[in-house]
């Protein structure tokens, strides 16, 4: 009896700990992105695009990302989810996603992760995605 009493007792405090298996691993961070469209010319060749994004830490002991995109005016949202590890300016790992991540994406842990609105068509399926301004919400597990 007294057994399975000590048992039950470290089960109890496994789940009251920090990282214990009843302990929330998911933490939530919101960024907000405005994109410009710039015209020089009333021309449409002469109209160009700025990308806005929201970066994201990452902590030590994070592992994976769910990305969703609520914008206040586009119907879909092409965006790109971005590491660079060496610091260069050039993404290392790099996953393009249409409004929300199908499955979470494997981040490197302490790297900050960035998120790029972009125009163009969502993949597979060819939606338009022409973002103004909204927010990203960025779900990090272990």
């Amino acid at each position: 009896m007294k057994k399975i009493t000590y048992l039950a007792l470290a089960a109890a405090l496994l789940l009251t700990l920090p990282g214990g298996a009843g302990a929330s691993q998911a933490r939530t961070a919101t960024g907000e992105y405005n994109t410009l469209v710039l015209a020089t010319d009333p021309a449409p060749a002469a109209q160009g695009h700025f990308s806005n994004g929201v970066t994201f830490k990452v902590r030590p002991t994070e592992r994976f990302v769910t990305i969703e995109i609520t914008d206040e005016h586009a119907a879909n949202v092409m965006a790109v989810v971005e590491q660079d590890f060496d610091g260069d300016g050039v993404a290392d790992s790099s996953t393009e996603i249409c409004d929300a991540t199908t499955d979470p994406i494997r981040v490197k842990p302490a790297y900050d992760v960035s998120v790029w609105t972009q125009e163009g068509t969502c993949d597979p399926g060819g939606e338009v995605s022409a973002p103004t301004f909204g927010t990203i919400t960025a779900t990090f597990t272990r």
